[in-house]
């Protein structure tokens, strides 16, 4: 009797044993199969962050570049014309705010998108290290009337004309 009981225990272990063995390896193929769902998400994910990503920079550069192409040269027709002190004010008024709704745009966009000259990213790249007007003439063969010329237009161009802000530390905001 013991030997029988011994054999049927020992069946029962293996039949219970190959039942887990089993259950482990359907368990292991759904997590696979569900690890892999998961990773094929992660990337269908990924590309479409990437994609709203590259529209919000899009749409950031045709906002900037129609207020720059489509409003600004009325600003600028306008200004020519004989205006009393008042309407000069609203004009005022109207270009500073403008600039503020564009300048959220205009601090995420590189350089190369605000319409300076060649000679203007290299001089603003310079200014962003720390370069001092003279050292940049120095460095590109210019006077530094000429180096400081290029500066006040950088300061147009990026939205700090008449204002007393520091150009390094604006120009160095374009990083982050």
């Amino acid at each position: 009797k013991d030997i029988t009981e011994k054999v049927r225990a020992e069946k029962a272990l293996h039949k219970a044993k190959n039942e887990l063995e089993c259950r482990v390896k359907e368990r292991t193929r759904a997590l696979e199969i569900k690890t892999n769902s998961l990773e094929e998400i992660n990337t269908a994910i990924k590309v479409l962050l990437k994609k709203r990503e590259e529209d919000k920079e899009e749409l950031a550069y045709n906002v900037l570049t129609n207020v720059k192409e489509l409003v600004g040269p009325y600003l600028k027709k306008i200004k020519k014309t004989k205006l009393d002190d008042t309407q000069k004010t609203f004009l005022s008024i109207m270009e500073s705010n403008l600039n503020e709704i564009i300048s959220p745009f205009a601090r995420k966009m590189s350089l190369k998108y605000l319409n300076l000259t060649p000679t203007e990213i290299r001089i603003a790249n310079l200014i962003r290290h720390g370069s001092p007007t003279k050292k940049i003439a120095e460095l590109l063969n210019q006077s530094p009337r000429t180096v400081e010329t290029h500066r006040k237009n950088i300061r147009r161009k990026i939205g700090l004309g008449g204002k007393r802000a520091n150009l390094r530390s604006h120009l160095l905001s374009f990083d982050d």
